[in-house]
């Protein structure tokens, strides 16, 4: 690694710290992992750096105590600590494959929801782990899968050329964090979009565990980390970070095969701006497009319309899905305008265009009576009108 990728793995950890999703860095002995994420504190940020292993599973799970007659589960300081700070904060769990599996598994609730005892941390905290790989950790242990599955896993290292310098100038490099920009829904948007058309045409990619231990303590396809990876690499593309950063992330989350290949179906695709087809719900969008090309698409309309609100922008969505079922064909458009049904706002009128679907939406129980006469599909009509009203 040199210092390029270094800087690159130093900013995909800040990325997940400032995204809220936990991270866990793997790297020998001595590199300085816990020097870089305590660097934080330069930018206001308080950390909480534990020893892990030195801790018992009662100081995740809580200390029982006797308070007023019943059983309390006190929580332990570093845990108040987070609680009381006024400002943004990471807990960060050091030698964490030293630890027992009761132990790391005992860890999880804080990780999942951020409880420790009776105490609920506040949502500014973020979670952070660092571990020595199984052949060089002291009486190490393997991740369990449920562990593994619930962070990002970046391999870390410290290149010669970033030592030698910062230890004659002792200017270390640190880790940059960031508050979520304004424009990051948009961004998130977009990249939930692409990872369900990815998952649509790849959907054994949705859940993939591996067979050998070894592989499940490490980054794998879950649905939980496949949301970590739209989530990371929405706020990478929002604060301009590299394709490096985000190769990392996403690798990180669900390991480098699945990575590999999502991203390079993601760059394949060149979407329309969906704002300017609920504009413009007829245009001609989706003449000659391929079938998933047309679904990424409609799913992108789909959320743009929800993130609207109102009701013109729903019935812009439903137009635009009628008229991608002309252009490419109804089977690519189908799962968005099921969709739309199912979160019609009040007021919204159904335009008559919808009649392209009505076999469908009615065997799906959508559209009772769809298809039973010429006026059903109507927002006035006598069959569909009245049942999409009910």
């Amino acid at each position: 690694m040199n210092r390029t990728g270094y800087e690159n793995l130093l900013q995909a950890v800040g990325i997940c710290v400032s995204a809220r999703i936990p991270a866990l860095l793997w790297g020998d002995p001595g590199q300085g992992k816990t020097a870089a994420i305590e660097s934080a504190r330069t930018a206001g940020w308080h950390v909480e750096t534990l020893i892990i292993s030195h801790y018992e599973p009662s100081d995740f799970a809580g200390l029982p105590v006797l308070v007023d007659g019943r059983v309390d589960l006190a929580p332990p300081a570093w845990a108040v600590r987070l609680r009381d700070h006024a400002g943004p904060a990471i807990a960060f769990f050091d030698e964490f494959s030293t630890a027992s599996p009761a132990l790391q598994a005992a860890a999880l609730r804080p990780l999942t929801h951020y409880e420790v005892g009776a105490l609920q941390l506040p949502p500014t905290v973020s979670f952070l782990a660092a571990a020595n790989p199984a052949d060089v950790a002291a009486a190490g242990w393997e991740l369990a899968a449920p562990t593994a599955s619930r962070f990002v896993h970046l391999d870390w290292e410290l290149p010669l050329e970033v030592y030698s310098e910062a230890l004659v100038t002792g200017a270390w490099p640190t880790m940059p964090v960031y508050a979520l920009p304004d424009d990051f829904d948009r961004h998130l948007l977009a990249q939930r979009v692409l990872v369900s058309g990815f998952l649509r045409a790849r959907s054994s990619q949705l859940s993939s565990v591996p067979k050998a231990a070894v592989d499940r303590g490490r980054a794998f396809p879950t649905p939980r980390t496949w949301d970590y990876a739209a989530r990371l690499v929405a706020l990478a593309r929002a604060v301009e970070a590299s394709d490096a950063v985000v190769r990392l992330l996403v690798a990180g989350c669900v390991g480098g095969a699945a990575a590999h290949e999502f991203l390079a179906w993601a760059a394949a695709q060149d979407l329309p701006d969906s704002r300017a087809i609920l504009e413009d719900p007829t245009g001609a969008w989706f003449t000659g497009a391929r079938a998933d090309h047309v679904y990424v698409t409609l799913q992108g309309v789909v959320g743009a319309a929800t993130q609207a609100g109102t009701p013109q922008a729903w019935s812009a969505a439903v137009v635009a899905c009628c008229t991608a079922a002309d252009q490419a064909g109804v089977d690519p458009a189908v799962p968005a305008v099921r969709a739309l049904l199912r979160t019609r706002p009040a007021g919204a009128a159904l335009p008559p265009e919808v009649k392209v679907f009505a076999s469908v939406l009615a065997l799906a129980g959508l559209l009772p009576g769809a298809g039973s006469g010429p006026g059903t599909t109507g927002s006035g009509g006598t069959g569909t009108g009245r049942a999409a009203r009910r």
